[in-house]
């Protein structure tokens, strides 16, 4: 619980300094950084973050190193700043949290309105890794979509090095 707590408050206070836009543009290309920029900027922060952890865990392992920071860059893609705000990832986890097929069940039975829009936004938090993985295949990044599709999955003895890397950061 506290975990989720001080993701809270990262997520209120999230930012990217020079250092980490430099980073960010040094890994990925033009329509990579179109689907990165329609992140949040707490979404952008964590992929960032979750990138120079992937580079400090694969220091003294064989992968393919760009490979692995533009998965952990946008390996949360599929959720746009359009689709889901913070009251919604909060929501999200509260009701995963409470149980998993009653998110399930609220996420798939969408209407219109403001309670439409978080069933949607649910759906959306539920499933952006196989979102993510379409708009990158959609922009011919097969390898890095099939990291991303699984960054949830759980894990099997032919994993990649960069996806159990990638689960780990």
């Amino acid at each position: 619980m506290i975990q989720r707590i001080v993701q809270f408050f990262r997520a209120l206070n999230a930012t990217l300094s020079a250092e980490d836009n430099a980073f960010i543009a040094e890994y990925l290309h033009d329509k990579e950084l179109a689907l990165f920029a329609q992140m949040n900027v707490y979404d952008k922060r964590h992929a960032v973050r979750t990138a120079y952890t992937a580079v400090n865990l694969a220091q003294h392992i064989e992968v393919d190193r760009q490979l692995l920071i533009r998965a952990a860059l946008l390996h949360d893609i599929g959720r746009s700043a359009a689709g889901v705000c913070l009251i919604d990832k909060i929501l999200f986890v509260l009701l995963s949290s409470l149980s998993g097929k009653m998110t399930v069940s609220i996420a798939q039975n969408g209407r219109g309105g403001i309670i439409g829009r978080r069933r949607n936004a649910l759906y959306i938090c539920m499933h952006h890794a196989a979102i993510g993985a379409e708009k990158l295949e959609k922009i011919d990044e097969q390898v890095v979509a099939q990291l991303v599709k699984r960054h949830h999955d759980k894990p099997k003895k032919n994993d990649s090095q960069e996806l159990v890397l990638l689960r780990q950061a």
